[in-house]
């Protein structure tokens, strides 16, 4: 991998985290969501740097993403424990995850709201959840 394509892969997963920080920790990345786990949902959906950096930027709109986005994001959920294959959020682990902390209290609130969204499938689901957890910071 020469230093341009380090920088890119480097990029791509630096909006991805910063994108999916906000799905369950509104403070930190949540530590089921490691490095490796994001790069090999992105890798086994093959999003690009630029798919991340267009959605980032507004190029494209969220409404707009690519399924193969939206699946990344249903595939961190569900590695991570967070979801199940059918695109249910899986709120007691969730809860569970942060009964001990000070986010404990926001992430109940925005569980109760987001965890009723639901999508055209399980990776449309996924990636509207992100966004109610988005939206609700």
């Amino acid at each position: 991998m020469n230093k341009r394509s380090k920088m890119r892969a480097t990029l791509a997963l630096t909006l991805l985290l910063s994108c999916l920080t906000g799905i369950l920790s509104q403070h930190q990345l949540d530590t089921a969501v490691s490095k490796e786990l994001v790069e090999g949902c992105m890798k086994e959906n093959g999003v690009t740097a630029q798919d991340l950096a267009d959605l980032h930027s507004g190029k494209v709109k969220a409404e707009d993403a690519k399924d193969n986005v939206k699946c990344s994001t249903q595939c961190i959920l569900v590695k991570s424990g967070y979801m199940d294959s059918t695109g249910k959020l899986l709120t007691d682990k969730v809860k569970a995850h942060y009964a001990n902390t000070s986010l404990k209290d926001a992430i109940e609130k925005d569980l109760d709201r987001c965890s009723k969204v639901k999508g055209a499938n399980a990776c449309d689901t996924a990636f509207q959840i992100l966004g109610c957890f988005q939206g609700a910071n």
